[in-house]
């Protein structure tokens, strides 16, 4: 009967997946159910999952969390779906994995197994973990609390942490998660009190950071930043706000805007026959069509048109060549790869050194204030935060 119940609940976890994974693909439309939407889905799917896990005595945490993710799906705006739906789908993958284990063994603790938690730096959602005996447990982990023992869960690799999978996974259900980064990984010695492990994460060099190289570290230090803290307090010269959508409809000629719309049609084109190009898209919303343009960017040929049927938020002016209107694109993000952080909100604008890149230093920034900023003592009294 257990079996039967975990069968049972990965055949109603896939065909939720499925319904998810087609509301993408159709940009977030809320046509993927018919009738009634993805709301009516969502709740006769809660109740079929958790009849199948008080069966079989399996946390039903889970489910409430997803079910949460899309409350209010239909009066969302589509970037505000997006998000929705890749939470959504990160509790499913995680349920993929927590509830194949009845609650007696993934929820046991004390004499009988040692458990910890490990939030995922994805979704937020709880991966149980049980380890053989409490001796193995790596002594980082015993020593670290709050979010530094979020981060050194989250960064420690299987051979490290010395943990065992729970017996009662099966062995075909293996965590859908990407494999940590080498560089994304700080040493952290038994015994060190908390105010000494934020101290020594604070000032590892830049390197931990992915996607920081030697070269890339080079370019850093020239602009003073050596180490995380470094980085936390590089300070942006100025905000360009680019956080109200407009109407594609309402442009104003001369004025920079951001708007959104869906993709249509690309094509990139030579200059004169020469090495300079222009690349054109086609976007509209439900007030109207723009044509956007960049150039010297041929490279976005491929990205834009494998991102055809989706939505593209774009910053720039709207300008007047003859008879022909374009919308000149200073900076542009697509929302389903990920939280914006070029356009669509308050942008930073960095002092910048030859070979970085205003968005590379974004992506950057963003990855430490997530993770560290917290850390940082902060001096305003807590009744004028």
């Amino acid at each position: 009967m257990p079996d039967q119940n975990i069968a049972a609940l990965n055949s109603c976890i896939e065909r939720a997946r499925k319904i998810l994974q087609f509301e993408q693909r159709t940009n977030h439309q809320d046509q993927a159910v018919k009738p009634g939407g993805l709301a009516s889905f969502v709740t006769r799917w809660a109740d079929e999952a958790c009849d199948i896990c008080n069966r079989a005595g399996i946390d039903v945490r889970p489910i409430h969390s997803f079910t949460e993710y899309l409350e209010g799906y239909r009066s969302q705006d589509p970037m505000q779906r997006a998000a929705s739906l890749r939470s959504a789908l990160s509790v499913l993958n995680e349920m993929s994995i927590n509830e194949a284990s009845p609650t007696g063994t993934s929820r046991a603790n004390g004499a009988s197994t040692n458990s910890f938690f490990v939030k995922t730096a994805s979704s937020g959602e709880q991966l149980t973990v049980q380890s053989a005996r409490a001796s193995t447990a790596s002594p980082s982990v015993k020593n670290v609390e709050g979010k530094v023992k979020h981060d050194v869960l989250a960064k420690q690799t299987p051979v490290e942490t010395s943990v065992q999978p729970s017996k009662a996974i099966p062995p075909t259900m293996k965590p859908k998660r990407e494999e940590p980064s080498t560089s994304d990984f700080v040493r952290l010695e038994a015994g060190m009190s908390q105010g000494h492990t934020v101290m020594t994460l604070l000032t590892t060099d830049v390197t931990a950071i992915p996607g920081v190289g030697p070269s890339v570290a080079a370019k850093l230090n020239a602009l003073g930043i050596r180490t995380v803290r470094d980085l936390l307090f590089y300070f942006p010269r100025e905000h360009r706000d680019y956080s109200k959508l407009e109407k594609i409809a309402n442009i104003r000629s001369g004025e920079v805007v951001t708007t959104m719309g869906m993709i249509w049609e690309v094509e990139t084109k030579r200059l004169n026959g020469g090495a300079r190009t222009i690349t054109y898209a086609t976007i509209s919303d439900d007030t109207g069509k723009l044509r956007v343009s960049w150039f010297n960017q041929g490279y976005l040929q491929k990205q834009l048109q494998a991102a055809k049927g989706s939505y593209i938020v774009v910053t720039g002016t709207k300008q007047r060549f003859g008879n022909k209107v374009e919308f000149q694109v200073r900076s542009h993000e697509l929302p389903e790869q990920g939280d914006l952080l070029n356009t669509g909100r308050l942008v930073p604008t960095y002092p910048l050194t030859e070979g970085l890149h205003a968005k590379t230093l974004r992506r950057f920034t963003k990855w430490a204030v997530d993770r560290y900023a917290q850390m940082l003592p902060d001096h305003l009294p807590a009744q004028i935060r």
